[in-house]
């Protein structure tokens, strides 16, 4: 009896055991091609069964403030070496740039200290079954000259971390391994990486594919990929760059759109372009703003117009119930300013590349993002997705409630909500996205993901 009962457990145990490695099969007959796919229960279940394999890759990058330790983890499957992009681990240590003013050999040891602790906080975010040596290491510096401005600086300066990534048990190679991340080669990555992260890469065309908006103090920047180069502004195009995009030749291009940086359309609105105008009494600025502004030469006295007011009831103190009239910016009347600009300065020749860009979706950075955070629209430092609808009532309560910390918020709000309208397309139940981590993947968007994805594929590439 007992014989008879432990035969059926094994026939039941083989049927199952046969059951499962035929549904994996059945898995491993589908046409995997983007790495960003979802991870099923049946691959974690190939892994387990040893017909997935895992590794690991770690990019780090630094900054001014930190140095920020990525570890991406791939699965392969063993049959066809199609593989997925699984999952991203971070962790933060101290930032690897010297400003002190230490000499020469003393840097040189703090460097190293700082490099071993950057060699520590890897260790501790590997896996335990993980082997270092089959771990590729990779370093990004951002450009050194701003840091070190002499060459012999910079050279000691990566000489040093060299020796002290050598000596690690990772897979470091001296020419793949450390090297500088230009703005350009960044901008590039960063795209690649948030239209892989979105998903489904391998299957949409560049319209289907995201941008990223950005402002300086002067100008308005998009990186975009588009179909037809033909019909862009020579004039306003600052980068072109061919991308393999799973086997296709994409054209990703910057365009830049002139004067709607912050300071530049702050100027021009205050001004009427009459850039020697400085006494400044303007609707875009609460009545009850006094202030100076110093910008390229000019000594602006900016004002708001006095009779601008708006009758509310107030809610609480000693005049609760009763209608006060206070005094507002005029916002139909500043946005129509806003609006005669913005669309002056865009014109006939950028009529394609707004068509080009409608119902894309905007991944936001430089002052557009500082300003977000500066209303407490995103976390500074995690970021977080703007609705646009939150974006219009915080510009609504900039114009309306004056803030002595932000006295020009009107204006800057309102410009870049008018060309987020005129541009983008955008409207109240538009949102704007931020790098920090796309929704879709809970990944960083940005160029480690692109630089781990190359290094896994690839190997080591040439800085």
């Amino acid at each position: 009896m007992v014989l008879l009962v432990v035969e059926r457990g094994l026939v039941l145990v083989l049927a199952t055991v046969a059951l499962l490695l035929a549904i994996v099969s059945f898995r491993g007959l589908v046409n995997l091609q983007d790495p960003m796919s979802d991870i099923g229960i049946i691959d974690q279940l190939s892994l387990l069964l040893g017909l997935h394999e895992q590794s690991h890759v770690l990019v780090v990058s630094t900054n001014n403030y930190t140095t920020d330790v990525h570890l991406f983890t791939f699965q392969k499957r063993l049959k066809d070496g199609a593989f997925f992009l699984s999952q991203e681990s971070v962790k933060h240590t101290d930032s690897l740039l010297i400003y002190d003013d230490l000499i020469l050999h003393q840097q040189q040891a703090k460097l190293q200290n700082k490099c071993e602790q950057v060699l520590d906080t890897c260790d501790s975010i590997i896996p335990f079954t993980a082997k270092k040596a089959n771990i590729p290491i990779l370093l990004g510096l951002p450009p050194l000259a701003p840091h070190l401005p002499t060459k012999k600086e910079q050279r000691i300066f990566v000489s040093t971390l060299h020796s002290c990534l050598s000596t690690s048990d990772y897979d470091y190679h001296k020419d793949g391994s450390l090297g500088v991340i230009t703005p350009h080669k960044q901008n590039v990555m960063q795209w690649f990486a948030l239209s892989l992260l979105n998903k489904g890469l391998p299957f949409r065309r560049p319209k289907d594919t995201p941008l990223i908006a950005e402002t300086d103090d002067n100008n308005l920047y998009i990186t975009y990929a588009t179909a037809d180069m033909t019909r862009l502004p020579n004039s306003s195009l600052i980068m072109h760059q061919k991308v393999s995009v799973f086997g296709e030749s994409w054209d990703l291009v910057t365009v830049k759109i002139g004067g709607l940086g912050v300071f530049s359309s702050r100027q021009m609105v205050f001004t009427g372009g009459n850039l020697d105008k400085e006494a400044i009494a303007s609707p875009c600025v609460n009545p009850v703003v006094d202030r100076w502004w110093d910008f390229r030469g000019h000594n602006y006295h900016i004002k708001g117009i006095k009779k601008s007011v708006e009758e509310i009831k107030e809610k609480n103190g000693p005049f609760a119930g009763k209608k006060v009239a206070r005094p507002v910016a005029n916002f139909d009347d500043c946005h129509a300013v806003v609006q005669n600009y913005v669309k002056r300065n865009l014109g006939k020749e950028f009529d394609f590349v707004i068509k080009d860009l409608r119902k894309r979706k905007v991944y936001i950075r430089g002052n557009i993002f500082i300003k977000c955070s500066e209303r407490g629209l995103t976390d500074p430092f995690k970021g977080g997705s703007v609705k646009m609808k939150q974006f219009m009532d915080s510009l609504k309560h900039a114009c309306k409630v004056p803030n002595t910390e932000q006295p020009y918020a009107c204006v800057d709000m309102m410009v870049m909500g008018v060309f987020m309208e005129n541009v983008f397309g955008l409207h109240k139940s538009s949102v704007l996205h931020t790098c920090h981590k796309v929704e879709e993947s809970h990944m960083t968007g940005d160029w480690q993901v692109t630089a781990a994805l190359s290094l896994y594929q690839n190997g080591f590439f040439s800085f």
